[in-house]
């Protein structure tokens, strides 16, 4: 499931390096101005996308294999989870030919999210999502013992 390649600089240091893509949320998302991270024109992006429609986008549609990992956005800390997509083989030759880029699949991405199911007039509310910072914070502070706790 992870690509991992070893590589040997001859100083006998060799190390793991994994190949797979990183794609955060806020790469697609036309709410982000380029500086809070979007990497695509405006126009292509779509608002307010989550890791998991990206997952979906990404394992039933574009076939490609990826990994949701519970990891914060270096620009912004409450901001959780991103994906790892698997564009290209061994031998680095693309898995799929029409996303031979990382580029070409944010973009691709970003024109399928909005057809996501879940994004549909009428779809179901109770799917599972990410929390969201509020929640994250409420949660932790509700409980006894834990910093920030109130203790009654």
């Amino acid at each position: 499931m992870v690509e991992i390649t070893s590589a040997d600089d001859g100083a006998g240091g060799g190390y793991k390096h994994d190949r797979r893509v990183i794609i955060y949320p806020s790469y697609i998302n036309s709410r982000c101005s380029v500086v809070e991270g979007r990497r695509i024109p405006k126009d292509a992006a779509c608002d307010a996308p989550n890791v998991l429609e990206i997952r979906d986008v990404l394992e039933k549609s574009m076939k490609l294999p990826c990994e949701v990992e519970d990891k914060s956005y270096p620009k912004d800390f409450w901001q959780r989870g991103r994906v790892r997509v698997t564009i290209k083989k061994e031998d680095g030759s693309p898995i799929a030919r029409e996303f031979p880029t990382r580029r070409a699949v944010m973009l691709e991405i970003a024109r399928l999210v909005p057809k996501h199911p879940g994004r549909q007039p009428g779809a179901p509310k109770d799917k599972k999502t990410m929390p969201t910072a509020l929640e994250i914070l409420t949660q932790f502070s509700s409980q006894p013992g834990q910093a920030g706790a109130s203790s009654g």
